[in-house]
């Protein structure tokens, strides 16, 4: 028997994973039979999806898959890097050493889970590195504020995870962010949190631009060299 987080952690993955594509209906009978669940229970785990961001209710229609618009993703991590290089700019340096070794060994378990091609281990486990690392900052409020923007961008971040040499990608910029916070060395932190964001969001959007026969925007890149805020 499913309990009512269960339904909502295999549904927020499936709609990350694209088992369930951006537009697409999700009915309360479907969910009822697939999870031997009451009707109840089910609506419940509608609205939290709804309040992740993950669907869209719409009145006597039904849930829908959110579709993300180029617009909604490129402001999502316009807010994102904000919120992230602050909280880069307030973790004490070098960070406790209780911090590097929950780091580390989230770290291990996440690579563990990229040799096995286990994806779904892959993104809860880059979900617990990212809210440890920022944790550090010691201010609640930032970090809530960016695991709530980071759960906007779930249905963005696993478009890369099929792209050869993606995931070793973000495993060797975990292992770079460690090593940043064992050190001193702030502007190489900040660097590193700014340049790890934007590989999903244009991936995002020129899948998006496929998809609907549009054009893709020109995207900002960051770089070492760009003011914090324009």
């Amino acid at each position: 028997m499913f309990s009512n987080a269960d339904i909502v952690r295999t549904l927020e993955e499936d709609i990350v994973f694209g088992v369930f594509h951006p537009k697409e209906r999700l009915t309360e009978e479907d969910l009822m039979a697939r999870f031997e669940l009451k009707r109840h229970v089910v609506r419940d785990a509608l609205s939290q999806l709804d309040a992740m961001g993950l669907i869209v209710r719409v009145p006597n229609r039904g849930a829908f898959v959110r579709e993300l618009t180029p617009e909604e993703v490129i402001e999502i991590y316009e807010v994102r890097e904000i919120l992230e290089v602050a909280a880069a700019l307030r973790t004490p340096l070098p960070s406790p050493k209780g911090v590097i070794e929950t780091l580390k060994e989230i770290q291990d378990k996440h690579s563990a889970a990229i040799a096995k091609n286990d994806l779904r281990n892959v993104f809860r486990l880059n979900i617990q590195f990212h809210n440890a690392q920022f944790s550090a900052c010691e201010n609640t409020k930032l970090v809530q504020s960016i695991m709530q923007y980071a759960k906007e961008a779930h249905p963005i971040r696993a478009i890369k995870y099929a792209e050869p040499g993606h995931l070793q990608k973000v495993e060797r910029d975990h292992r770079r962010i460690i090593k940043a916070m064992e050190g001193k060395n702030r502007e190489a932190l900040v660097d590193l949190v700014r340049n790890h964001l934007p590989d999903s969001r244009d991936a995002y959007i020129r899948a998006y631009a496929l998809r609907h026969g549009t054009r893709v925007p020109e995207l900002r890149q960051n770089s070492a060299s760009e003011p914090l805020f324009t």
